[in-house]
């Protein structure tokens, strides 16, 4: 005969099953799990390819790709593309300080000739342009 194992003393055997209704998952856990993953495939926690901007003057055409979401930690990398339309004798990239305000800037590709601020913006130099030469620039954060 097989030997029963002993329940110890204040334990029954009903305290070995789970209750009827958690047994089964609850409609609410489903819910809030599947809104979850709904929101997360939406793209409202980013993910999602960075949207373009494109301003377009008779000096030039400038497009800035960038993510519209940045989480705290998070790797990113903004691309700019200029199109002068028009020769410059020195082509200057000027960014309001609120753009990079609490952001580290690892690297500028490919760097400028000169670097400063003045004007209430951070100047990045590249020298001369001709017109209808693109120039690809980009800055990882």
């Amino acid at each position: 005969m097989g030997q029963e194992k002993a329940i110890p003393d204040g334990i029954e055997e009903r305290h070995h099953r789970l209750p009827g209704p958690l047994r089964r998952p609850k409609l609410a856990s489903l819910v809030v799990t599947g809104a979850i993953l709904l929101a997360a495939i939406a793209g409202f926690a980013g993910g999602t390819p960075n949207p373009s901007h494109v301003i377009d003057s008779p000096a030039a055409r400038l497009e800035v790709t960038t993510p519209s979401i940045l989480r705290n930690g998070l790797f990113y990398e903004t691309r700019i593309h200029i199109v002068p339309h028009r020769a410059f004798d020195d082509l200057v990239l000027g960014v309001e300080p609120s753009l990079w305000r609490d952001m580290t800037v690892n690297s500028a590709i490919p760097a400028a000739e000169k670097e400063s601020f003045g004007g209430g913006l951070f100047r990045f130099s590249f020298g001369p342009a001709k017109a209808g030469e693109p120039i690809e620039l980009k800055f990882d954060g």
